[in-house]
């Protein structure tokens, strides 16, 4: 399982986002409001003596605003659990270990909804994506996050655009397995949405961070994002849906294979306005290396620049601290990301 190490730097530490992009909310810490145990009962209360049994109970006992706290265990279920309400939080008791396995779906009324602190997966064979957003203003922060089998992990706006998204201090990684669909952060229809400080690993089925059709206004800023199948792709559907005016800036992307670090696509349609690469350090040993920057089109470049040397520490046991001396450090020093690490692959 990826994890952050500790001592990484959060969102205290990161230089505002660009302009029309809003930097991340700051969230109190809270007590819990409401509990859910692996071993609770249906006849359950929600208290801490009186747990609910399921993730699916607490998250329909949840009202508007209030934290539910998951003690510690795997949740695992068939199907979807829905978060619905406003302002609702869900994260671990304490630094209890939770997984949730099974499809979470964050639906349009869950304005302002909160995940963190936990690890996602689902082993559902229909419901096989972990994690979808579909509510404007949520936050997922500080997951580990990874697949049981070839698809993709995080979907933002699959039934339409939702806003200012925050996807910050997350570990993701080994989403798709093969092809070229399964993507570790898929941003389909967008506004505005931020995609900061995470480790975005070892995806050999997708790209990292896939804009497509229409994801407009990211920020992609301060992630590690290292062997997948491509690193980040601004693109459009060829019938007239574009990504629009997104920064890709202060990133390490490194052994994207076989397509890009850096790509644009726009299959055969209006190429996208205003998305911007800038500030990232990058090395490829394959296509278009030694930068991995390839179809520069839709998109324009400035200030990028190669890694020298070797990069992490040890990236094949999964420790992703960069190394002493690596001219990426001056990339991620002021955004807080230099400091991950993954377990062992």
């Amino acid at each position: 399982m990826l994890a952050l190490a500790a001592g990484c730097g959060g969102s205290d530490h990161a230089r505002p986002a660009t302009a029309g992009a809003p930097a991340p909310r700051a969230h109190a810490a809270s007590t819990c409001d409401r509990y859910a145990a692996p071993n609770g009962t249906r006849r359950g209360r929600g208290t801490r003596a009186s747990p609910y049994g399921s993730l699916r109970r607490l998250l329909r006992g949840l009202p508007r605003g209030q934290v539910g706290c998951l003690m510690a265990g795997r949740y695992r279920f068939r199907g979807t659990a829905s978060m619905r309400r406003p302002g609702t939080t869900l994260r671990p008791l304490g630094r209890a270990h939770v997984t949730i396995d099974g499809a979470l779906w964050v639906l349009r009324g869950a304005k302002s909804a909160r995940i963190t602190g936990l690890s996602m997966t689902s082993h559902d064979p229909v419901y096989s994506i972990p994690l979808k957003i579909q509510a404007d203003d949520v936050s997922l922060v500080g997951n580990d996050i990874t697949a049981s089998r070839n698809t993709s992990c995080v979907l933002i706006g699959p039934d339409g655009p939702v806003s200012h998204t925050v996807v910050e201090l997350n570990s993701i990684r080994h989403c798709g397995r093969t092809g070229k669909l399964g993507h570790l952060i898929y941003v389909t229809h967008s506004r505005g949405a931020i995609i900061r400080n995470n480790l975005l690993v070892d995806n050999p089925g997708g790209w990292a961070v896939h804009l497509y059709p229409d994801a407009d206004g990211t920020l992609i800023e301060g992630n590690v994002i290292d062997s997948n199948e491509g690193g980040v792709i601004f693109a459009g559907d060829g019938g007239g849906d574009t990504s629009d005016g997104n920064v890709v800036r202060e990133n390490v992307i490194t052994h994207s294979d076989p397509r890009w670090n850096i790509e644009g696509s726009w299959s055969g349609g209006p190429e996208g306005d205003g998305n911007v690469a800038q500030g990232n350090c990058l090395f490829s040993d394959g296509p278009g290396a030694p930068s991995g920057i390839g179809f520069v089109n839709g998109f324009a470049q400035s200030g990028n620049v190669v890694a020298q040397g070797r990069v992490y520490v040890d990236r094949r046991s999964g420790n992703y601290r960069l190394r002493r001396g690596s001219n990426c450090g001056a990339v991620l020093t002021d955004v807080g990301g230099a400091k991950l690490r993954a377990g062992p692959r």
